[in-house]
């Protein structure tokens, strides 16, 4: 019995470490591997050229690339952020529409596991799936913005 229980101390930690399930609002995904930085720079520039992706620009001091704006819809286009280091790769993205171009601009906001943006991180998700198995997900902190209190406030 005591051997069975050191057994599962010694195991649990490597069957919790590995991250199945995507988060909810998860914004970054980050593979995981015993490779070096550039040979995951490498291998991530090799997987976007799979997919017909455009490299809009890339730095080869710092391993990153971003790439060109991705079509979704008609109106609708994403992209990604790629860092490569030594033992894994980071993907963030951003989203846009063309939709607002008229009144205030285009908007773009990042990809996130949530509502119809979904979609566009299950992309992101299948091209990390290209760079290697072990996948974890994490989810960038929000700070609330809050307005500065002005002398030609009514509520105070």
């Amino acid at each position: 019995m005591k051997k069975l229980i050191l057994l599962l101390l010694v195991v649990l930690p490597f069957i919790t470490m590995a991250q199945t399930e995507i988060l909810k609002n998860a914004d970054k995904i980050i593979v995981i591997n015993e490779k070096s930085a550039m040979d995951n720079f490498i291998k991530a520039k090799q997987a976007l050229a799979d997919l017909d992706v455009e490299i809009l620009s890339q730095d080869k001091d710092i391993y990153q690339i971003k790439t060109g704006k991705i079509r979704s819809t008609n109106d609708g286009w994403y992209s990604y952020l790629v860092n490569c280091r030594d033992g894994k790769i980071s993907i963030t993205g951003q989203w846009g529409t063309n939709l607002g171009m008229l009144s205030q601009g285009a908007s773009t906001y990042a990809i996130t596991n949530k509502g119809l943006q979904k979609y566009i991180f299950n992309k992101m998700n299948d091209y990390a799936k290209q760079l290697g198995d072990k996948l974890e997900y994490s989810v960038t902190p929000t700070i609330a913005k809050t307005r500065a209190k002005s002398d030609d406030d009514v509520y105070n």
